[in-house]
């Protein structure tokens, strides 16, 4: 057993993801310490991940909780000094915990370090860039060494526990989107850095955490833009989130038209979700979360 394996927790957050769960799980069999929080699953992820890993702990919430407060759930639970935020799409790579360990001793006052994800061999995916409300780059440089950031994504990473309890985990006003922007934006203005490390290396299967639908769509879109609406609130005011709200409501609302005359479905879903969001924004920004408990 690697020191990686004693000291860092895996924690997986499963939602209708058995048809990938047997490729994220396989590198994970040899660890002592991983949590699964199945969101409600109808395909049985709990059932498959409990044989594929009887060594892990696994929790049924039997709703979708969402993102952060199922992974809160898990950290709840978790003694050991790391975890690994993992997504169920995504595989670790060989050498892939140790090199992260390496880097807490090189870099022990980091809040998170991350993997470097690649969506296939050697294409870098979205694992490091400047913070959302910034410009974002067309595409992203392959660091040839470890590479001080403002975000790291929450598909990967590694969690510093001891400066994170101080922190924070996640805002659980998120059901999905923009909270690991929060959770490093937070950790940033608490003085901490944020690291990619350059040796260590997970594979993506990208957008494929949970089997499509148009439901799935719409509940994406849905929630990717309320919570583009709170957390501007949180971080820049009402007023800029107002603005927001509107520009967006009313693009939705004449863009919807054309996307019926394009017969395409698929942006006629997004569309619908972003101009729904609009119009209850106002209401949800003030609820306790997103979107209640789905089932």
């Amino acid at each position: 057993m690697s020191p990686a394996a004693a000291s860092i927790t895996v924690v997986l957050v499963t939602y209708n993801s058995r048809h990938i769960l047997p490729a994220a799980l396989a590198p994970l069999a040899g660890l002592p310490h991983v949590i699964v929080v199945d969101n409600g699953s109808s395909d049985g992820s709990a059932a498959l991940a409990r044989e594929l890993l009887p060594q892990a702990l696994v929790i049924e919430p039997h709703a979708n909780l969402g993102f952060g407060r199922a992974n809160n759930l898990a950290l709840e639970r978790v003694s050991t000094a790391f975890a690994l935020l993992l997504n169920p799409d995504c595989v670790l790579q060989p050498g892939a915990l140790d090199a992260l360990l390496a880097a807490t001793r090189r870099y022990p006052e980091a809040a998170i370090w991350g993997p470097k994800i690649y969506d296939a061999p050697g294409l870098l995916g979205l694992c490091y860039r400047p913070p959302y409300y910034a410009p974002q780059p067309r595409t992203l440089i392959d660091p040839e060494g470890d590479v001080c950031t403002e975000f790291l994504t929450g598909a990967a990473m590694l969690l510093n526990l001891r400066v994170m309890r101080e922190v924070g985990f996640f805002d659980p006003w998120f059901f999905l989107y923009f909270e690991d922007d929060d959770l490093c934006l937070r950790a940033r203005r608490a003085g901490h850095p944020l690291l990619l490390v350059n040796e260590a290396h997970v594979l993506h299967r990208v957008r494929q955490s949970s089997a499509p639908s148009w439901r799935l769509s719409y509940r994406r879109s849905l929630c990717m833009t309320l919570s583009k609406f709170y957390i501007q609130r949180k971080y820049f005011g009402a007023a800029r989130s107002n603005l927001t709200m509107l520009r967006i409501g009313l693009g939705s609302l004449l863009a919807l038209p054309l996307q019926a005359l394009g017969f395409n479905r698929e942006r006629m879903t997004r569309g619908a979700g972003r101009l729904v969001a609009a119009l209850i924004a106002p209401w949800r920004l003030r609820a306790d979360r997103c979107l209640p408990p789905l089932r």
